[in-house]
């Protein structure tokens, strides 16, 4: 009976967890591209100790975005780098996401960072919007 009841556990976890799941949503990551000028492209390049997710560009008043999941062990970060500007001019790397290391799985959070002229901006899942890193 106990075996019975581990396997119906594993089994709910194991549906759970997948991509489509309402009861455990991915985490999301979004990078917008808010440049006063139509020109101004907004490149990003977002990695993590698993993963390298390439190089994006974003067009003005576009979005990229990303989903994943907390690893169990806690060490899930995604280390990101936000350049524009003729050759690249303005850049900055910053850590855009990282897990709470107390094996707790966080679920469904999302982050929007968002390009402008003066700097980089996070507003956060309380809907706080704050100036992080200028350029």
């Amino acid at each position: 009976m106990n075996n019975l009841f581990v396997l119906v556990v594993v089994i709910a976890l194991s549906v759970g967890l997948n991509n489509g799941s309402r009861l455990f949503p991915k985490n999301q990551l979004y990078f917008r591209n808010s440049f006063s000028r139509n020109t101004e492209v907004l490149t990003v390049h977002c990695k993590s100790e698993k993963d390298d997710l390439g190089i994006h560009t974003v067009q003005r008043s576009y979005v990229y975005t990303f989903k994943f999941g907390d690893s169990f062990f806690g060490s899930t970060e995604f280390v990101c780098t936000l350049k524009h500007g003729v050759r690249s001019k303005y850049s900055v790397t910053f850590t855009a996401y990282k897990e709470n290391p107390s094996f707790y799985i966080r679920t469904g959070v999302v982050r929007v960072w968002e390009a402008l002229d003066d700097g980089i901006y996070l507003t956060d899942e309380d809907h706080h919007f704050e100036k992080m890193y200028d350029w």
